[in-house]
């Protein structure tokens, strides 16, 4: 697309929303975030579709006739996606069309692309929006109400004549010349009628035009803003691979033309124009910059092992060296992986920083890359996502940040309702869409473990309790206590004796049930536990999800006050087959965000109760 030089991304994302494009029935809303947005989700479940779809979004491309989905061919693909543009942008925007109307907040416009090509506002965008919220409502009932009374003024006259009507707005071209005609015909005729009326019909027909006219400069304002807007339509860049091979060397007469040097000039200020001068001292000072600035970056998101980026040149090539152990070896010589990260670093570093405005859509990355070399990839994409929004798809646990759960939203597919998007990670019941994150949680449970630095710990039965434990500290600023995951009831004795022999205070926590009974018994008889040192979350029977108040669990847990079920919190999450540990952690995220939090007396005097009871076991 024809994006002008300097215009950055004042359009952000809020979320899409995609109908009848291959798999995907309707995917139900995604909302984005203003840096990464993560979709998880297994093999074939519709990941890349959504990527595809995306891609196909922007103004350059023509939705792809291959997204027309095959168990429904007279289906329209349908792309929609609401975005917040900052007030400048509107007005100018505003400005380019000659519109009188300044805007003095940003908006929210949905903005929707159907098969193959066509763009679209989404229902009220612009009268909800531009004009103050409701101004097209109170044109059209303004218009309806007057009309009413002239209908009521001609029932009474035949002599009027002219062909009554209904205001719907569903055809409105049509309806402006049903009035006109109207008009026209009973205009002559209203000498014929009392002249209180006389005067009454013919000002409410005046003041109907009026309105028509305020009406039809509306939608013409509306249809210019729309041709204008797409000018600012970022583009959508997907990378499904990376397979093109970062080359070994670049012919000069290429220099000027070619992908990668035009991405290297992005990311590292190369001049071609430099390169291939006279001026001898110039180009060794620029060659030595080139390879300063890349190296500086890079280094940060390879990690690896000890590397450098080289450029050089002859008179006829500009070379690319990866420098190991004092070796130079051309990108060629190295492995997949390696190659895959150079191509991706480069490719993505460019679209960053380019002063565009891009949205980057990558599809599973570093599939051959090991785990800590994921992470590597992960740091680039936080750093390039300071520029750009980044939506990226995957199934590696190793690239979701168990900090971050809402970043990540779960695609999963069903044979009745397609491919469905879930921007609540807890309310999938999906196991195999959901191991990822699981097992991203379990990396930072362990992790917790392995960094261990405190020396009063309670080893908890699940992760759910670490989480709402930690979100309890939070709460009450009680930082003394370190949470421990102790791998289920049978396993806590044997994590509890590790730390101990690290040199750690230890005691135990249950929840009020049958497994406390059985692990107070397995502590008591088998590892000497004494009695003081073990726990249960309530005195009453129950688990940690009975801590809050039904009010407060259904309100800050669940997110949804108006829930009703009459059994316990840790009982409703059952039967309901809600994820525990998933629910847990969005409310530790809560906690950590710095939300608002006010619970009623019962929750917060067991919470006090609790955390109190066990700091004083120390």
């Amino acid at each position: 697309m024809d994006i002008l030089f300097g215009k950055s991304n004042f359009m952000k994302l809020k979320k899409f929303r995609i109908k009848n494009y291959k798999s995907i029935i309707d995917s139900g809303d995604c909302y984005l975030t203003d840096t990464i947005t993560i979709l998880a989700g297994k093999n074939e479940s519709g990941k890349t579709s959504i990527l595809e779809a995306l891609e196909d979004f922007d103004t350059d491309n023509k939705i792809r006739e291959a997204a027309k989905p095959i168990k429904s061919p007279d289906a329209i693909p349908e792309i929609s996606i609401t975005f917040i543009i900052d007030k400048d942008t509107v007005n100018e925007i505003l400005e380019e069309i000659k519109s009188p109307i300044k805007q003095s907040t940003e908006i929210e416009v949905e903005l929707i692309k159907t098969f193959p090509d066509s763009y679209s506002f989404g229902k009220d965008t612009l009268q909800n929006e531009i004009f103050g919220g409701k101004e097209v409502e109170k044109i059209q009932k303004s218009i309806k109400d007057k009309w009413n009374k002239v209908k009521d003024i001609h029932t009474k006259y035949e002599a009027l004549g002219g062909s009554l009507f209904d205001f719907e707005f569903s055809n409105f071209a049509n309806e402006k010349t049903l009035f006109t005609n109207f008009k026209n015909t009973t205009t002559p005729n209203v000498a014929q009628i009392d002249e209180k009326e006389r005067d009454n019909f013919s000002k409410l027909l005046t003041e109907i035009e009026t309105e028509i006219n305020n009406l039809e400069n509306f939608f013409a304002t509306e249809t210019k803003f729309l041709g204008a807007l797409k000018q600012w339509v970022p583009n959508f860049i997907l990378f499904n691979s990376f397979d093109d091979i970062f080359p070994n060397k670049i012919p000069f007469g290429e220099l000027e033309t070619n992908e990668w040097i035009k991405d290297l000039s992005v990311i590292s200020e190369l001049k071609v124009e430099t390169i291939k001068g006279t001026d001898d001292r110039g180009k060794e000072k620029h060659k030595d910059d080139i390879n300063i600035k890349l190296n500086d970056d890079y280094k940060k998101f390879w990690t690896q092992d000890v590397s450098n980026l080289s450029i050089s040149w002859d008179s006829q090539y500009l070379y690319f060296w990866i420098k190991e152990d004092g070796e130079p070896y051309a990108p060629s010589l190295r492995s997949k992986g390696r190659q895959w990260h150079l191509a991706f670093y480069i490719k993505v570093s460019a679209r960053a920083n380019e002063n565009v405005p891009n949205i980057i859509l990558i599809d599973e990355p570093g599939l051959f890359l090991h785990a800590k070399a994921q992470e590597d990839i992960l740091g680039k994409l936080e750093d390039s996502a300071k520029e750009v929004q980044l939506i990226f798809s995957t199934h590696s646990p190793y690239l979701l940040e168990a900090d971050k759960l809402n970043r990540v939203k779960l695609v999963h597919r069903t044979k009745k309702a397609g491919t469905k998007i879930e921007n609540k990670v807890h309310a999938l019941a999906d196991k195999e869409t959901l191991t990822p994150i699981m097992t991203a949680i379990g990396l930072e449970l362990n992790a917790g473990i392995s960094a261990l630095d405190k020396v009063n710990n309670t080893v908890v039965e699940g992760p759910s309790d670490v989480y709402y434990l930690n979100a309890f500290k939070k709460i009450l600023n009680k930082n003394s206590v370190n949470f421990i995951f102790g791998g289920g009831c049978g396993n806590m004795p044997f994590v509890g004796t590790i730390l101990h022999g690290w040199g750690g205070k230890v005691i135990y926590l249950y929840d009020n049930d049958q497994g406390r009974k059985d692990g107070e018994k397995n502590l008591k008889d088998n590892w000497l536990v004494t009695k003081d040192l073990i726990l249960s979350v309530l005195n009453t029977a129950g688990s940690i999800e009975d801590i809050f108040s039904p009010s407060d669990f259904k309100k800050f847990v669940l997110g949804d006050a108006s829930k009703t079920y009459t059994e316990t919190n840790s009982e409703h999450v059952k039967r309901a087959k809600l994820d525990k540990v998933l629910l847990a952690k969005k409310f530790l995220e809560t906690c950590q965000n710095g939300s608002t939090i006010n619970f009623d007396k019962t929750t917060v005097d067991n919470i006090t109760k609790l955390i109190e009871n066990i700091e004083s076991k120390f």
